[in-house]
């Protein structure tokens, strides 16, 4: 007879990183950041914890360790901010696109529409899961459509090796497949199918 203990699964998203990484950090003596109210704070940790509940337990328990060395204040047992936490989390892993709300309410406007409808809606999409703003300029969009040209070129090369029955090298298979797994994604978050928080 198995408990229920036995034929539990660990938990994960949220749950998990309230145990692993919250719940670890104030258990070593973390204390809220000077100036923040204990609401603040709370808000600040659920933010948090929403944010991170793509990773995995591996990657939630790396991330716990680093951040007892990035404790703030004199003694060094205040908790770090948000943005320091979500960044160090980002080194350990990317968040997937569908997590992301730049990526998915920017692939789900005017303008991800009008990149899906010509055609360069996966360089976009590479383009919005880089740190930084999302590219609005003339200049960076027409970038973004040169880019889309370039491998819709080599993806017809690709095909055309395929239909000749060559043996694709591992950058170009490595290619294709990038290529298609971005294209679908890209559409997808057009349609608002991928929703931010990956749901």
């Amino acid at each position: 007879m198995t408990t229920e203990s036995e034929t539990t699964e660990p938990v994960t998203g949220k749950a998990a990183v309230r145990e692993l990484v919250i719940d670890r950090l104030n258990g070593a003596g973390f204390q809220r950041p000077t100036g923040t109210t204990v609401d603040g704070h709370r808000a600040e940790l659920e933010r948090i914890a929403a944010k991170l509940a793509y990773l995995d337990r591996a990657d939630l328990a790396t991330l716990a360790e680093g951040l007892m060395t990035m404790g703030e204040g004199k003694a060094g047992d205040r908790w770090p901010r948000e943005v320091r936490v979500v960044k160090f989390a980002h080194t350990i892993s990317a968040p997937p696109p569908g997590f992301d709300r730049k990526v998915t309410s920017f692939m789900a406007c005017a303008v991800g529409r009008r990149a899906q409808a010509e055609g360069w809606a996966g360089p976009l999409l590479s383009a919005l899961v880089k740190p930084g703003p999302p590219p609005t300029s003339d200049y960076a969009l027409s970038q973004l459509r040169e880019q889309a040209a370039e491998d819709r070129r080599r993806l017809q090369i690709i095909e055309e090796r395929i239909a000749a029955g060559q043996v694709l090298s591992e950058d170009d298979a490595r290619f294709r497949s990038f290529w298609d797994r971005r294209e679908k994604t890209a559409a997808q978050l057009v349609r608002g199918v991928i929703m931010a928080g990956g749901q």
